[in-house]
Formats: C-alpha cells, sequence, structure tokens
C-alpha cells in the first residue's frame, strides 16, 4: 500500500546523508525485510513500515500541517 518512501528523488546534499542514515538504521532495528512506505490521500500523509506480515502505522499527517514539531518551528517561548 503506497509508494517506497526510501525511493524518492532526493534534491540535496543534507537529504542524501539523512535518508542514508535512515536506511542503515532501519536495517538495524527492523531487518532487511522491513519496508518504509506513503500513502497520500486527498487530505492526509501515512507514514507505515511493514514487518514481514504486520504492516505498523508511524504518522498520519494532514497535508496543511507544517509539523508535528511545533516548538522547533516557531521558536521556544513564541
Amino acid at each position: 500500500m503506497g509508494r517506497p518512501f526510501l525511493h524518492r528523488t532526493i534534491g540535496s546534499v543534507e537529504a542524501t546523508n539523512a535518508i542514508g542514515a535512515l536506511k542503515s538504521k532501519l536495517a538495524l532495528a527492523l531487518g532487511s525485510s522491513a519496508s518504509l512506505s506513503e500513502y497520500v490521500t486527498s487530505n492526509y500523509l501515512v507514514l507505515h513500515v511493514q514487518i514481514d506480515e504486520n504492516i505498523h502505522l508511524l504518522s498520519i499527517k494532514q497535508h496543511r500541517q507544517l509539523s508535528f514539531d511545533f516548538e522547533a518551528h516557531w521558536g521556544a517561548g513564541t
């Protein structure tokens, strides 16, 4: 369900490095059978990982939501 998250086109060195680190961490933590995918609907983006026969939801985010970490986005104390 959805498209492979780690196969998307990368446009920056920072993103390339972050994806490389994420791939390494996923391989260590979950093994080679795990696949990280995203499913996009008209209003939501769902991030999930499939490990063998099981699917684990990691996040469900509305498209209009800027970030899950609002304090870091707008600065602490503002």
